[in-house]
């Protein structure tokens, strides 16, 4: 699922898409998942890594892809996800039609370029249930995983 998130991603903005931006997106993808399912999309152990949601999979997948259905291209220090030689779009990923209204919520909210529309994304992320939970009590370099299942606590109690 990883994969098609990424793919579903980078289709979905053509390819106008930071890895930044890609990273947040996936996180906030699973985050909504457990939210309202409270299952997972991807396989993903979550992790809070220089104050932000991370896994090295993510990394993987990208360099697997890469030059195939995506490109990694820095622009300097910057590094964009662009359409691939071989990028499909976002109907041949044969998505059901709630994940992919979910999946374009996030894309529609947070997608977009210059340094305001990455400072909101990042202040949402950061204030979601699993960061909150981990920032104050960790260092840069520290590793900690995320508990996704608070920001259904969160829902849950809100909604009493």
């Amino acid at each position: 699922m990883l994969e098609t998130l990424i793919k579903y991603f980078v289709y979905a903005t053509k390819g106008h898409i930071t890895k930044t931006q890609l990273i947040k997106f996936l996180y906030l993808a699973d985050l909504y998942a457990v939210k309202w399912t409270s299952k997972q999309l991807t396989e993903l152990n979550w992790r809070y890594y220089h104050y932000s949601p991370w896994n090295e999979d993510i990394i993987v997948a990208l360099n697997q892809m890469n030059g195939k259905t995506i490109v990694q291209e820095s622009v300097g220090e910057t590094i964009f996800i662009r359409l691939g030689t071989q990028a499909g779009n976002v109907d041949d990923l044969e998505l059901p039609v709630a994940l992919k209204l979910m999946l374009e919520n996030i894309r529609r909210e947070w997608a977009g370029s210059g340094h305001d529309k990455i400072q909101q994304l990042l202040k949402y992320v950061y204030r979601t249930a699993p960061m909150i939970e981990v920032k104050d009590s960790n260092q840069l370099e520290e590793v900690v995983r995320l508990n996704l299942e608070t920001e259904r606590q969160k829902l849950i109690s809100e909604l009493g």
